[in-house]
């Protein structure tokens, strides 16, 4: 029987929650030539950022953007999370960007922080408005700030039966609990 928070709903107003505080409050700029995704997580590594959220982009330009985009899965079609690599070449505009920054296993069995960050791009010629997840190879052109608020109060949950140490890419979702 799985947790309550990995069950599909049972009535349409369902909802499962933690409470959690904030903890410090940092504006993070990157300039031309940042990978996005790395010199995120980085930070979040450096400052020891287990948990924050990423809200309020106000300024940003990619070249390329890269990002996941959920895609069919051929092989199995009851797997609605398989996502897939998209890249847009030309310039493109930041028009919106938040995400949360959480831990995940990485490949040696350790915690890494991970920045799963959703964002929209467009604004400029050729380029569609699209989103989807950041992914590591967008590079920043001019500069990029966001703001980042520390969460504090919660831990992760995994779901059942998967072992903290397996790699994320086996287990994409997770919750939390809250800590005092």
């Amino acid at each position: 029987m799985k947790e309550i928070w990995e069950q599909d709903a049972q009535t349409p107003d369902a909802f499962n929650s933690v409470t959690c505080t904030r903890g410090r409050e940092f504006i993070l700029r990157l300039t031309t030539g940042a990978d996005a995704f790395k010199a995120i997580q980085n930070f979040a590594k450096v400052n020891k950022i287990r948990y924050a959220k990423i809200h309020t982009s106000f300024m940003g330009g990619f070249a390329p953007a890269r990002f996941l985009v959920w895609t069919p899965d051929t092989e199995k079609p009851e797997n609605w999370h398989c996502e897939t690599v998209m890249e847009i070449q030309n310039l493109s505009m930041l028009l919106s960007c938040s995400g949360i920054i959480h831990p995940r296993p990485a490949k040696d069995g350790t915690e890494e922080p991970f920045p799963a960050i959703h964002f929209v791009i467009g604004g400029a010629w050729n380029v569609p408005t699209i989103g989807g997840h950041l992914y590591e190879g967008s590079i920043v052109k001019g500069a990029f700030e966001v703001f980042i608020t520390e969460i504090e109060g919660i831990e992760v949950l995994y779901p059942q039966g998967k072992a903290p140490n397996v790699h994320a890419q086996e287990f994409p979702e997770n919750w939390y609990k809250e800590v005092k």
